[in-house]
């Protein structure tokens, strides 16, 4: 209607009739300026509610671009619409009962939107991430010899050291005296913790006594914490005082990580705010490893979103990056060591761009079997990585690719010429977009791989070729592709990129890999006979069908 204001939202008023509603719907849907469509009918004369939402069916059925566009509708009246609701209903198109429902819905995909968007983002890859797996094996496996199925503060410390994180330095004191004798080494203030096995929560004894100032206040302390122990759990061994100067708490935030084995999802964890109290269900937000910087980011904003940890300390912010970095150490230290059954970081002190472990008790049990079966999330497969030298005697590495690929993916492929793109695609491809790459480097590596061949320079790397395979459902046949750089023709890296697919694929349990080329390709065409592949040529398609039967090793 002509007095009708251009607006969002478009208020149709009560004197719209039907073809008023099909005719606003018409040109939106052609205005190609949005993606979601909310339409909420209230009960009215001259539309009512059945011969509205028909008509709008219809409209919506038979038009080109509603395939394109998120359409929710909501006809108000509890009777009156119930049958326009049901024949929205029977047509596939969301209805519901309310506006309120209709927005929540809504709000719902917009959500989903963004998450996915977050977390499609290229992850960023910290340089001082570092990593000694063999040093924090050899630990977990001595205490294991010795029959030690739980450790403490101190025994942790060059655990988690060894995977780049802060502890805070502890000493261990067996009696009062060494605890005094220690204190007056390090420093006052100092904080005392009771060492024992049997009693996981200190606080159940009063087991952590802070802010110890004076060698007098120490040795009463230590006697203290011992006389409880003897009077409320007389059975339990004792192995002394944990000793440590008092961290510097002003201003800093005590947040808890948790790690935890679930008999379904594997390791899980988790990130809540410190405190005496821990109900996870209500106070954790939950993330499955393997972390990356993205994932871990994303689970520190869920944290702060559901309020289950705070923005900010009482004098600074929460340092987001920092903390994302700290649980990518963790997942790194759990997915390498499946010895550890259960992790305990609080409180972790938050202080400015500072992360320290003030006491972390870690349980430990011997592990055997497949180390990547127990997780929810299969992790990069390290194993898979080789070096390998080409015809002109340069040595690349061949490894899986990964989301931090994608700036070295995009210059690769701005080095591969049209010709041999229009090969790869079967089309013209002017540009890639964040979206394309993330999907080529964000891959799930159990139903896909992609092998990258890389040359590292200082300390950057590019990417010479790809060679990929997508499985299907049953596991039974896989899609494979290969792209080589374009001035690197010649050297073996396409033959050597497709001979470890073929091993990776064959190993996987697959029994057919497929693919498809151009005639005109007669270099992948040639190739693809030498590695033993049944060669179809369907001249009249335009295309040429590759087969390789994985069951039979390729002669010699």
């Amino acid at each position: 209607p002509g007095h009708v204001a251009i607006s969002n939202p478009l208020d149709l008023r009560d004197d719209a009739s039907s073809e008023h509603y099909v005719k606003t719907l018409d040109i939106l849907l052609h205005s190609q300026d949005f993606d979601a469509l909310m339409v909420i009918h209230s009960p009215s004369a001259a539309a009512p509610a059945t011969e509205s939402a028909q008509v709008l069916i219809e409209a919506v059925k038979h038009h080109p671009r509603s395939k394109y566009v998120s359409l929710l509708t909501n006809w108000c009246g509890e009777h009156s619409s119930q049958e326009a609701r049901r024949l929205f209903s029977e047509a596939g198109l969301p209805t519901y009962r309310t506006p309120e429902g209709t927005i929540t819905a809504s709000m719902h995909m917009v959500e989903y939107r963004r998450n996915q968007k977050q977390l499609r983002e290229t992850p960023a890859l910290p340089s001082n991430l570092t990593s000694n797996t063999a040093e924090a094996h050899l630990l977990l496996q001595h205490a294991i010899a010795e029959g030690a199925t739980s450790l403490d503060t101190h025994e942790v410390q060059p655990i988690l050291q060894a995977y780049g994180m802060n502890t805070l330095p502890t000493w261990i004191a067996s009696n009062s005296t060494e605890a005094v004798h220690i204190a007056k080494q390090i420093g006052y203030p100092v904080a005392l913790k009771l060492r024992s096995p049997d009693i996981p929560h200190k606080s159940e004894v009063q087991g952590v006594m802070l802010y110890l100032r004076t060698a007098n206040e120490v040795q009463q302390a230590a006697n203290a914490i011992f006389d409880r122990v003897k009077m409320a759990w007389p059975q339990a061994r004792v192995h002394g005082l944990l000793v440590q100067s008092m961290a510097n708490r002003a201003g800093a935030q005590e947040l808890r990580v948790v790690v935890e084995h679930d008999p379904v999802f594997g390791p899980l964890i988790m990130l809540g705010e410190g405190g005496v109290e821990w109900r996870p269900e209500d106070q954790a937000v939950v993330a499955l490893p393997p972390l990356n910087m993205n994932l871990a980011r994303y689970l520190v904003i869920q944290g702060i979103k559901s309020k289950k940890i705070r923005a900010r300390s009482a004098l600074r912010p929460l340092d987001v990056a920092g903390l994302s970095q700290l649980l990518v150490q963790v997942s790194n230290l759990i997915v390498d060591c499946p010895e550890i059954q259960r992790l305990v970081i609080h409180p972790l002190l938050a202080s400015g761009r500072e992360f320290t472990a003030l006491d972390v008790p870690l349980d430990i049990a011997p592990f055997e079997g497949d180390n990547e079966s127990r997780l929810a999330v299969r992790p990069y497969p390290h194993q898979l990585e080789e070096w390998v030298e080409l015809k002109n005697g340069e040595r690349c590495l061949f490894r899986p690719i990964l989301p931090e690929d994608e700036p070295q993916l995009q210059q690769f492929i701005s080095r591969v010429t049209k010709e041999d793109l229009y090969y790869r695609y079967f089309s013209e491809i002017n540009e890639f977009t964040h979206e394309d790459l993330a999907n080529m480097t964000q891959i799930d590596y159990d139903r896909e791989m992609a092998f990258v061949a890389v040359r590292r320079i200082d300390q950057t790397e590019e990417i010479l070729g790809v060679t990929r395979a997508i499985s299907d459902p049953d596991n039974i046949d896989a899609e494979f592709a290969v792209l080589v750089r374009s001035d690197l023709k010649g050297l073996g890296l396409g033959r050597r990129l497709m001979e470890k697919l073929i091993t990776y694929t064959r190993d996987h349990g697959l029994q057919r890999l497929n693919g498809i080329t151009m005639p005109n390709n007669r270099g992948m065409v040639a190739l693809a006979r030498k590695l033993g592949f049944n060669v179809d040529i369907q001249l009249e398609e335009g295309i040429v069908g590759l087969t390789l039967n994985l069951a039979q090793r390729e002669e010699s």
